[in-house]
C-alpha cells in the first residue's frame, strides 16, 4: 500500500485534516455527516474514498486526491497533437490553480503561451484573424481569436528538441490514427530542412513540396505529412500507397502520372512518397503556411 501524508491539524469540527501538510489553508472536513458532503464521499476523478489520499481543493473550490491532480498534470495531454484540456478542473473546467501546483502549472502554462502565440501569428498570417467565425455573434469563437487559433491549428511536440511546431489543421487530426511519437520532428531539427531554414523567417514558415505530387504542399498533416490540395481532399487515395505505386515525376496529383520528363516545380527533388522543402513561403510570398 502506497504511504502518503495528510496535514493532519485539528479543524474547527475536531476532525484532523485530510488535506496535503504543506498547504495554508485546511481543506474542508469530509467525514461523512460531519459537514456539507462532496460528491459521494469519493474523489471525482478515481472514485476512490477520500481517506485513501491527502486531498486538495483547488482554488475553484473542487476537491480531487493531491495525487489524482498531480498526476493528469504530469501526463499532461492525451495523444500525438497538443491540448489543454487536462489543464482544467476535471468538474468546472476553470483552470487548475493551487500554490503546491505552481511549479508544474508554470511550465505548463509556457507551453500554452507558446503555441498561443504562433497559433495567433498563424491565424494573422492566413488572413483569419477577423474572420467570420470570430466576428459572428453566434458563433463558437465570437471575440475570441485564441480559442479559434488554437482550435484551427494543431501542433505536436518535436521528440528531438522537446520544443512544440506547428502540424497542420485540427480537423485532419480528428480522421487520422495517432503516429510514432518518433516520426513527430519539427522542421528545425528534420533532416529535410538542412541548409533550407530561412535566415530571415527561421523555420517557422517552410514551403514543402507535396509527397505525393510535384506541388507546392498547401497542408501540413497528422504533424508528419505535407498535401497539395488535390491530393489533401483525396488523402485515403494516396496516402496508404506503397512507394513503388506512386508516380514518377513529373507526377500530378492524386497519383497521376503526367507525360514527359519536365518538373511543374522546375527542380529537382527526391522521389514520390518523401518529404522535400521548396524554400521559405513567407518569402516566396504564398499563401501555402
Amino acid at each position: 500500500m502506497e504511504f502518503f501524508q495528510t496535514c493532519r491539524r485539528p479543524l474547527p469540527c475536531g476532525h484532523p485534516c485530510g488535506g496535503i501538510p504543506s498547504e495554508n489553508s485546511c481543506a474542508p472536513c469530509l467525514v461523512e455527516g460531519c459537514q456539507p458532503h462532496y460528491g459521494d464521499g469519493c474523489c471525482p476523478v478515481c472514485a476512490d474514498p477520500w481517506a485513501s489520499n491527502a486531498v486538495i481543493q483547488l482554488d475553484c473550490g473542487h476537491i480531487f486526491h493531491h495525487a489524482c491532480i498531480k498526476q493528469m498534470l504530469q501526463n499532461r495531454w492525451h495523444g500525438s497533437r497538443i491540448t489543454f484540456g487536462f489543464m482544467t478542473c476535471p468538474l468546472c473546467k476553470s483552470s487548475i490553480s493551487h500554490p503546491d501546483l505552481y511549479e508544474i502549472m508554470s511550465q505548463l502554462i509556457h507551453l500554452y503561451d507558446q503555441i498561443k502565440s504562433k497559433a495567433l501569428t498563424r491565424l494573422q498570417h492566413d488572413g483569419l484573424f477577423n474572420s467570420s467565425d470570430v466576428t459572428d455573434p453566434s458563433g463558437k469563437y465570437f471575440q475570441d481569436p485564441t480559442g479559434f487559433a488554437m482550435d484551427r491549428y494543431a501542433y505536436y511536440m518535436c521528440s528531438k528538441c522537446q520544443q512544440p511546431y506547428f502540424g497542420g489543421e485540427g480537423r485532419c487530426q480528428e480522421s487520422v490514427v495517432e503516429v510514432d511519437p518518433s516520426d513527430l520532428v519539427c522542421p528545425q531539427c528534420s533532416d529535410t530542412t538542412k541548409n533550407k531554414i530561412c535566415s530571415i523567417h527561421g523555420a517557422e514558415y517552410v514551403l514543402y513540396k507535396c509527397r505525393y505530387c510535384c506541388s507546392p504542399a498547401l497542408f501540413h498533416c497528422f504533424g508528419t505529412t505535407h498535401f497539395c490540395d488535390p491530393c489533401h481532399s483525396n488523402y485515403t487515395t494516396v496516402h496508404n500507397k506503397p512507394a513503388s505505386s506512386l508516380p514518377k515525376c513529373p507526377a500530378g496529383p492524386c497519383g497521376k502520372q503526367l507525360p514527359g520528363s519536365v518538373c511543374p516545380l522546375g527542380m529537382d527533388h527526391p522521389p514520390t512518397g518523401e518529404e522535400f522543402v521548396i524554400g521559405c513561403a513567407m518569402c516566396i510570398n504564398t499563401h501555402s503556411f
